[in-house]
């Protein structure tokens, strides 16, 4: 397990912390650059996405109605036999990208498909690569150095997992590698009011709350904010992002407590329990 625990009165890293997946939080990153446009006047929060029926607050909630790979037992038998990805056309067009599950704002279903709707948005707005993008506006001023996206078999190589077959291309939307101590410095900056204006921080951590059971996980109260998992509970109100892919976890949460702290978990699992319980048990230390 490697863990980084950041707050504004001391940190706790790791003396090697090597670079690892970070799967789904790779979906806060997208949604900062998201609002980071909005933010500059680009387009509003609650405008239609591409003459679309959703809007670009839906894709950042789940709320759009757009379905997901993730649905298809196809998917899933492919990615475990390592076969060649599918074509970006081709995926969405498995999915019938177009035909949606509910109409928006009227139901709620985690969508990977919506957030490369929205980094291809974010490709053709800022006029670069999303790698580009991302070290130009979100990590170089915040002195990170180690994250980046991961976008071949060769580079995924390289990561601290043991599962060093999977083809990132599998994941749409985008793969970021980073350290844990990267993940921490982004998501404290971002929740410390670093990065985005404190009314575009508060949309974004506006909860949209979950009526369902999460089992042995941490939160009790589950919700989703934009590109943020939520635990609406004033004695666990934390903000961050799990995700998780072949053989291993990532999580990373600020805890918004008396002493407010970031931590970042990765292990080579597959429980996501596991890493929130870690990431929970360590912010508990420094209160």
């Amino acid at each position: 397990m490697i863990y980084s625990v950041h707050s504004n009165t001391r940190s706790v890293y790791p003396e090697q912390d090597k670079v690892v997946p970070w799967w789904s939080f790779t979906k806060t990153a997208i949604a900062t650059l998201i609002l980071r446009l909005i933010e500059q006047g680009e387009f509003e929060l609650d405008s239609q996405f591409d003459g679309q029926p959703y809007t670009y607050r839906q894709l950042l909630q789940h709320t759009s109605g757009v379905a997901d790979y993730a649905m298809l037992h196809d998917y899933h038998k492919a990615v475990a036999s390592g076969a060649e990805p599918w074509s970006r056309s081709e995926m969405l067009a498995r999915i019938e990208v177009d035909k949606l599950l509910f109409p928006p704002g009227k139901g709620w279903r985690y969508s990977n498909v919506g957030y490369l709707l929205l980094k291809k948005e974010i490709e053709r707005r800022y006029g670069g690569s999303f790698n580009g993008t991302l070290q130009k506006h979100l990590f170089l001023p915040l002195g990170i150095k180690n994250a980046r996206t991961i976008e071949t078999m060769h580079a995924f190589d390289q990561l601290n997992v043991s599962n060093n077959s999977y083809d990132p291309r599998w994941c749409y939307h985008g793969l970021i590698g980073g350290t844990t101590r990267d993940a921490v410095t982004f998501l404290h900056a971002l929740m410390s009011g670093q990065i985005l204006s404190k009314p575009l921080l508060e949309e974004m951590c506006t909860p949209y709350n979950l009526d369902f059971d999460v089992g042995d996980r941490p939160w009790q109260n589950p919700a989703i904010g934009l590109g943020l998992m939520l635990n609406n509970r004033k004695t666990l109100n934390t903000m961050g992002h799990t995700g998780q892919g072949p053989q291993s976890c990532f999580a990373a949460y600020y805890f918004d407590q008396e002493v407010p702290v970031t931590v970042a978990v990765f292990e080579q699992t597959h429980s996501q329990a596991l890493v929130e319980k870690k990431a929970v048990e360590l912010a508990k230390t420094f209160k």
